[in-house]
């Protein structure tokens, strides 16, 4: 048996020296005979370079959500404007003045209605109620009337002050009115009729005070 493995082994050393390019290759399980093929230093180096890689996973995208919620803008608020009366109470006061300066050189003195004591006049209507109850006549035709101590425009005429004078029998009641935004002066001498006849006031000086005072700021 050993005279047989003595001979093989010779025998393939026998032929390795013959062949002299040819190489044994002494591998676990076998002896191999024959030149063995090597890779090539290029296949070696992408071996390589495949192995060095590493699998990076894929970052997510971090979808960010949007903000639904409207916004809402806060409106500033415009100011206020200023409201300026047509008129007043320190505007009534100044024509009372001038009325009863004006009726003095006849010996006349005017009471001004105050927006709380009722008005009365001499065998006529009384004033500002009559305003509501009766119907009034100008020039034969019907007008709107009533009492706006403002002056705000809620009538055909707006009166802004009631000036009275009795006499024995009869009195001269002035409404002092803004039609349209024009002074205008109404006179009453009615007899607790109704309708209430009225008359425009043509007396210059008159005219001239309340439209003065109108005006005045």
């Amino acid at each position: 048996m050993n005279n047989k493995v003595l001979v093989g082994i010779s025998t393939l050393f026998l032929m390795t020296t013959l062949t002299g390019c040819s190489q044994v290759h002494f591998g676990k399980d076998a002896v191999t005979i024959g030149s063995e093929k090597k890779e090539s230093f290029q296949t070696k180096v992408k071996k390589a370079q495949s192995s060095s890689k590493k699998t990076v996973p894929k970052k997510k995208k971090v979808v960010k959500k949007k903000n639904t919620k409207k916004v809402t803008k806060k409106k500033t608020k415009a100011p206020k404007k200023k409201i300026v009366n047509k008129w007043d109470t320190a505007k009534t006061q100044k024509l009372q003045k001038a009325v009863n300066q004006w009726g003095k050189a006849m010996g006349q003195n005017y009471r001004f209605y105050d927006g709380k004591r009722v008005l009365k006049t001499k065998n006529g209507p009384t004033y500002p109620d009559v305003l509501k109850k009766n119907r009034f006549l100008l020039n034969k035709k019907v007008i709107k009337i009533g009492y706006s101590p403002l002056g705000k425009n809620n009538y055909q005429y707006n009166i802004v002050a009631i000036a009275n004078e009795d006499f024995k029998s009869w009195h001269n009641t002035y409404l002092f009115c803004l039609m349209k935004n024009k002074p205008v002066i109404l006179l009453d001498q009615s007899k607790n009729a109704n309708p209430v006849i009225v008359k425009v006031v043509k007396d210059k000086e008159l005219n001239k005070d309340f439209s003065k005072i109108y005006t005045e700021k």
